[in-house]
Order: structure tokens, then C-alpha cells, then sequence
């Protein structure tokens, strides 16, 4: 079974361990079968909404054993980018947890009508105004830093697949002439940090071959596609192996 060739486990969240308000078939089980055994397991998401203790409550709601250590984040990684580039304020794109994580980090985000800025931080909002997609326009030709926590084109939830953080980027690609800098999945910096202390043979567990896939291929580690809210992208690499749900690790 696959869940014996793995010393340790990255999971994505959406999709993989919950859609929505509920969790994916099989995985409140698997992930309890794999901390049974004693297998590190950390989440790897480009969820850039909500802060690290807001998903973990948001999880543990749910049955789902989850730490604010075992959680890497594009909003924590795309707040550490912008603190280690040297920016102390960011226009905020994106949800609460986004601006949350730059404070932590010691930027002031900046909402509403924008002076000036150092960087203009994109997240998912599913609140976004033509006048904020304007702000940010103004702010990007002005100069500021375009970062993005992700480009998601879409994202699972129980309705089905919604517009993700990528429709609000291309938005702005299209009005700035801009290229963002993109912080979380696949690109390899969230790989990096969630598998800092890790031994042995990892594996990388997701429904997006864009984002979970080709991540893992870019940190050298294998992966595992569950298919069951995939995304219907057909353009990333071959996974090493598909399962319907996350309870397929444990299938003969």
C-alpha cells in the first residue's frame, strides 16, 4: 500500500482534506491512521484566506488533528517574501488572514484609497470591487511590488469549482502589463520550508497537477494525485501515483 513506501506526508487542504465545511471522503481517517504509526504529516496549501490558527480551528472543528507547526500557507509565505524583500507596506487584495499574516510580519497592510505602497499582495477575496481591482491597478503602474500568494485559476468548493486568486491576478496581469511574483504552489519556497526537518522519503498528496504535481517534482519529492474534487486541468505532469480518495494510501 502507499502508505508504507512514505516516511512522511505533505497533504493539500482543499480538495484533499476538506471541501468546504466537511472533509473529503477517507481523509479524517487516513490522516488519523498515519499519526497512529507515528508519520509526520505538515499541509501544504495555497490557501491565502485565513491565518494558520483560523485554519487549524477550522480543521479540529471538523475531527481533523491539526498544529499551527505542521501548516505552511501561501499568505504566511507570501508575508515572509515581501518582509525578507524589505517592504513595510502592501496593499491587500485578498481576505483578513492575508493582511493578519503581513502585520506578523511586520508590514502595514493598506486598504481602501492607497496613496503609495511598497507592494500590492494578492489573495483570494471573494468580496473584491472593480474600484479595488482599480486601486491596485493604479498602484502596480505606479510601481509597487505586483505578489501574488497564488495564481489557482480555480479553487473545490461543495458547489463546485469557484474563480481562485489566478482570475483576480490575470485581472491585473491584463490591466498593469505586469508579471506577479507568485509565492505559493509550485513554486519551490512553500515546499522548502514544509519540508525543513523532514527525513526520508516524502511524499507530496493533492488534486492539482499544476500546483501539487509540478510542486513536488520542483522539490524533488514524489506525489500523489487524489482525484475525487480534482481540478480539471489536463497540462501538469504525471503524478506517481492516483487514488479516488485520501483513504486509497491504505489500499492493497
Amino acid at each position: 500500500m502507499l502508505a508504507e513506501r512514505y516516511d512522511a506526508f505533505l497533504f493539500d487542504l482543499d480538495g484533499v482534506v476538506v471541501v468546504g465545511d466537511r472533509p473529503v471522503t477517507g481523509a479524517v481517517e487516513t490522516l488519523d491512521r498515519l499519526r497512529d504509526r507515528g508519520v509526520p504529516i505538515r499541509f501544504v496549501t495555497n490557501n491565502s484566506r485565513s491565518t494558520r490558527e483560523a485554519i487549524c480551528g477550522h480543521l479540529r472543528g471538523l475531527g481533523i488533528e491539526a498544529r499551527t507547526a505542521e501548516l505552511f500557507t501561501a499568505a504566511s509565505e507570501t508575508a515572509a517574501h515581501l518582509a525578507d524583500a524589505g517592504a513595510e507596506s502592501a496593499y491587500v487584495l485578498g481576505g483578513d488572514g492575508l493582511a493578519e499574516e503581513l502585520r506578523r510580519h511586520g508590514l502595514e497592510p493598506v486598504d481602501g484609497e492607497a496613496v503609495a505602497v511598497d507592494a500590492v499582495a494578492v489573495g483570494l477575496d471573494r468580496s473584491a470591487t472593480y474600484d479595488d481591482l482599480a486601486t491596485a491597478t493604479r498602484l502596480v503602474r505606479d510601481g509597487a511590488a505586483f505578489v501574488a500568494a497564488n495564481d489557482d485559476a480555480t479553487y473545490p468548493t461543495e458547489g463546485g469549482v469557484a474563480p481562485g486568486t489566478g482570475a483576480l491576478v490575470a485581472a491585473l496581469r491584463t490591466a498593469t502589463g505586469r508579471e506577479p511574483t507568485v509565492v505559493g504552489k509550485p513554486r519551490s519556497a512553500l515546499f522548502e520550508r514544509a519540508l525543513s526537518g523532514l527525513d526520508g522519503r516524502v511524499v507530496m498528496v493533492g488534486d492539482s497537477r499544476t500546483a501539487d504535481v509540478a510542486g513536488a517534482r520542483a522539490a524533488g519529492i514524489e506525489s500523489v494525485l487524489v482525484t475525487e474534487h480534482a481540478r480539471e486541468e489536463d497540462d501538469g505532469p504525471e503524478p506517481d501515483a492516483v487514488v479516488s480518495t485520501p483513504a486509497g494510501l491504505f489500499e492493497e
